[in-house]
């Protein structure tokens, strides 16, 4: 109801521009988070917390001002999974937060096309393949890789040899190591 009294969120809702949907998920986003933290039930606050990253991904891809909400989103998560908060934690937290927008801004974002490009100059240069076939090879090795983690992670005992593998060949994968390229 707030938005539908406040003069800027109203005039960016009636122009045909990508800033009501970036305020509709960043509000969204920063609901969720606080839905995750009033939750009590271990098993239902995995469901806030994934609910919560996959529409953080959704709304980078609207606008990136969204990931300025990842502070805020530290800061929720800390003073929850934290018994006794400090200061030093509390900066702590908002200093990685600000690392991992970093990394997601200057890293992900970014590393993804290039890798995915480079995939595709071998596909199509070197074998000969059709356009976009490296493309497609990319999506499904990416799709792949973060799978098998997802499962090795999931396995008990933990295998993790299998683990560090698959989360370094996710990490090179998104574009990471590309990072200031």
């Amino acid at each position: 109801l707030t938005y539908a009294f406040t003069d800027t969120f109203w005039y960016s809702a009636v122009e045909s521009e990508v800033y009501a949907f970036s305020s509709f998920f960043t509000a969204l986003v920063f609901y969720l988070i606080l839905k995750w933290e009033e939750t009590r039930n271990p098993i239902k606050e995995d469901r806030w917390l994934l609910i919560t990253a996959y529409l953080m991904g959704l709304s980078v891809g609207v606008h990136l001002l969204n990931l300025l909400a990842i502070p805020a989103m530290a800061l929720v998560y800390y003073f929850k999974r934290t018994e006794k908060a400090t200061w030093k934690g509390g900066v702590v937290a908002t200093l990685l937060s600000f690392v991992l927008v970093a990394v997601i801004l200057f890293g992900i974002i970014p590393g993804v096309p290039e890798v995915a490009g480079y995939f595709d100059l071998f596909f199509v240069n070197t074998l000969g393949l059709s356009y976009n076939s490296g493309l497609i090879c990319y999506v499904l090795v990416l799709a792949l890789v973060m799978s098998l983690t997802v499962y090795a992670s999931m396995r008990r005992p933990v295998p993790m040899t299998l683990l560090r593998v698959g989360f370094l060949s996710t990490c090179i994968l998104l574009g990471i190591p590309f990072m200031g390229s």
